[in-house]
């Protein structure tokens, strides 16, 4: 016998099979907004020293711009950071970078877990391509990436993205 399924029951089994799952929910997708295997994924936000500080991390004495950024960090502790124009915003209206490398330093909550210790950050652009894999705990709510002046030795940041 050859029954077939109304159409309104069809309609149903479609939304179930597209609605996601706690039970298939991958690593990370337990911890509320992250998606996939993202544990954070964001543009950097420039620090002013106005800012407050990030999990004990006080801002840079400069005001510093961006011109387009991207942060994305994985729960296999994956780490791509794209940088391009981070630099210093001068009284005259120029624009230049004074550092001549940087450190990405990972926070889960308030605590650090990775330093990637550090990586060049051209001058007087302020470019910067870096993708290295990075120590994660089991579970990393609230996650930030801070850029450090390496110099500071993670001191202060001039960068943020915060999950």
């Amino acid at each position: 016998m050859n029954r077939m399924l109304p159409v309104a029951a069809l309609g149903a089994v479609a939304v179930l099979a597209l609605t996601p799952s706690a039970a298939l929910a991958g690593p990370g997708q337990d911890q509320g907004r992250h998606l996939g295997n993202d544990v954070l994924r964001s543009s950097l936000t420039p620090a002013v020293p106005t800012d407050a500080p990030i999990n004990g991390v006080k801002p840079g004495g400069l005001p510093w711009v961006v011109a387009s950024s991207e942060v994305r960090l994985r729960v296999s502790g994956r780490l791509d950071v794209r940088i391009e124009g981070l630099q210093v915003s001068r009284p005259d209206g120029s624009t230049d970078n004074p550092v001549g490398s940087v450190d990405a330093l990972v926070f889960c909550g308030p605590t650090k877990v990775a330093d990637t210790g550090p990586q060049p950050l051209t001058v007087p652009d302020g470019d910067l391509e870096l993708r290295t894999v990075v120590s994660l705990p089991s579970t990393c709510t609230d996650p930030s990436v801070l850029i450090s002046p390496t110099a500071s030795a993670g001191g202060a940041y001039i960068a943020s993205a915060i999950g």
